[in-house]
């Protein structure tokens, strides 16, 4: 699928036509104490590359081999700052780094990429950025970290029209992206705070999008995907929010949203054409979406503390969407077949929801307001309905129905009350 060679041997021809017309410019300047510059330019044209340094301790290498437009500018401003340039069977190639501060680590690799550009800028002290891009053609690569102790990666190799933007403000934050084997993917990564880490990791895969922002400390965020036309989009504000992504298959969506402190959300896609949106507000939340089939959609939705809710989805057009609003609430749903759907709603404290769907075309509805209700729906046939409303503390309710074209309705107001319903 992805035709790297020709494109090496493209990039040769170009270097070797214009070997003889090199047109190579080199300036460096260092102003300081043992401050250490090198600049290699071979074959191509309109070659350039710039080195300022201030300060002492600094080092620098910009190294041009066989490519065409290629320049590269590097200025370190402080102590004890290094950066690398290598660019390499390259055309129209660019790479820019700046480090103002001290012990910052600044590295570019380009290999026979085409129409390539790296950016790199750091503030402050001990940051290291690491960008490689190998067999690629019109790849962008950008990344920008202020402060102190961040490290920031993206390889892309073998991608043919790959994006990688990183930033990262605050301390101690850690960015990752790894882009191999695919097209047209796109990941970007914004951090702000302190000690968060995210990681967008996307092989294999064609016209696959990745966005994760996270703002606050602590938070944690890994994003996998790989299969064909894969999107997801994430974030978390707050402290100590946790998230992950897995997408296998085809046209999966993922939307994970995050406000509040210690909050978890997990989804998990695989087949083709499922969509997956958790949002919570709040702490201590949990949701976690498991779909494995096809065209399936699943919404959670919560707010307050400690709610949890857990989705299982396999089958094809199976639909879930289901709000928890207080505090301690629990959803647990499993959808298995074709045109199920959920919906409902459970609301103030302790209130719990186990639905299970069996079949074709059934239909669950709950609403919870109180404390401590309990309500368990299955459902084991086709075009089955159940409705349950319960209104006040310590009511349950067991609806069970099998066979073909059942229809229960429990209503509850009150305290402790019990309504069991069985239909075959």
């Amino acid at each position: 699928m992805f035709k790297i060679k020709p494109l090496v041997a493209a990039l040769l021809t170009v270097a070797a036509t214009q070997a003889m017309a090199a047109n190579n410019t080199s300036e460096q300047r260092q102003n300081g104490v043992n401050n250490n510059a090198e600049v290699t330019q071979s074959f191509g044209s309109s070659n350039s590359a710039k080195q300022v340094q201030s300060g002492w301790g600094n080092g620098a290498i910009a190294e041009q081999t066989n490519s065409s437009s290629s320049s590269a500018l590097q200025t370190q401003t402080g102590n004890f700052n290094k950066a690398g340039v290598d660019q390499n069977l390259t055309a129209n190639s660019s790479s820019v780094q700046w480090q103002n501060g001290f012990n910052n680590e600044a590295s570019v690799s380009q290999d026979s990429v085409g129409y390539s550009s790296a950016g790199q800028r750091q503030e402050g002290s001990r940051n290291v950025a690491n960008t490689e891009q190998n067999g690629t053609y019109g790849v962008e690569a950008f990344t920008k970290q202020v402060g102190a102790h961040n490290a920031a990666s993206s390889y892309q190799f073998a991608a043919s029209s790959s994006k990688t933007a990183l930033y990262q403000d605050g301390d101690s934050n850690n960015a990752t992206v790894s882009q191999s084997f695919s097209a047209s993917d796109r990941a970007l990564i914004d951090q702000r705070g302190g000690q968060n880490d995210a990681t967008v990791v996307q092989t294999w895969s064609v016209g696959s999008v990745a966005e994760t922002e996270q703002v606050g400390n602590d938070n944690d965020a890994y994003v996998s995907q790989t299969g064909l036309s894969q999107e997801a989009y994430t974030y978390s504000s707050g402290d100590r929010n946790d998230l992950t992504v897995y997408q296998s298959g085809k046209n999966q969506n993922a939307f994970v949203y995050q406000q509040g402190n210690d909050n978890q959300a997990d989804v998990t896609q695989k087949n083709n054409g499922n969509t997956a949106q958790a949002g919570q507000y709040g702490f201590g939340n949990a949701a976690s979406i498991d779909q494995n089939g096809r065209d399936q959609i699943a919404t959670v939705n919560q707010h307050g503390g400690y709610n949890d809710a857990t989705v299982d989805q396999y089958g094809r057009n199976n639909s879930l969407d289901f709000d928890q609003s207080g505090f301690g609430n629990t959803l647990a749903a499993v959808q298995e077949g074709t045109g199920n759907s959920i919906t409902g709603s459970s609301n103030v404290a302790n209130n719990d929801v186990d639905i299970a769907q069996d079949g074709d075309h059934n239909l669950a509805n709950v609403n919870q307001f109180g404390f401590g209700n309990d309500a368990t729906v299955s459902q084991y046939g086709d075009n089955l309905q159940a409705t349950v409303a319960q209104n006040g503390a310590g009511n349950v309710a067991l609806a069970v129905q099998s066979g073909l074209g059942n229809n229960a309705l429990i209503s509850q107001a009150g305290i402790n009350n019990m309504a069991i319903v069985t239909q075959q």
